[in-house]
């Protein structure tokens, strides 16, 4: 019988609707019941209390997860749960890492490219050398 290995994928969860008594503490118990919670981010402003947690689960688990807590009534505010997209700063690494290999690719294309017109021209100038002679 062979085990079926379930990846487990991290997640960027925005939960609005904290009551303003909900500490980090709270959110990461209530959550961690499902996955692991890999960091927490509280927003606090005078009107609004809300997070970014990014969460690691199993899809299966993500799925339960919003079923089971969005909309629910949870320490005196209605919990409000999407998937959030990815930290910015992630993000900004990201593409400074795209862009540094897109960069490098691109010099080696031209480095090659360089050597091919090179290769071509060798022959070309060899017969103006000669051609100049008289030969």
């Amino acid at each position: 019988m062979e085990v079926e290995e379930i990846e487990k994928k991290a997640v960027r969860i925005f939960v609005g609707g904290l009551d303003e008594a909900v500490t980090t503490d709270d959110i990461r118990r209530l959550f961690e019941s499902l996955g692991t919670v890999q960091s927490l981010e509280t927003i606090r402003t005078k009107c609004r209390n809300l997070a970014y947690l990014d969460f690691l689960s199993d899809p299966k688990s993500l799925s339960k997860l919003f079923s089971k807590y969005n909309g629910c009534v949870w320490k005196g505010g209605k919990l409000r749960l999407e998937k959030a997209k990815e930290h910015y700063l992630d993000r900004m690494k990201k593409e400074w890492e795209e862009d540094k290999i897109c960069s490098i690719e691109a010099s080696a294309t031209e480095i090659t490219t360089q050597k091919k017109e090179l290769v071509k021209e060798k022959p070309i100038s060899r017969l103006m050398h000669f051609d100049s002679f008289g030969l």
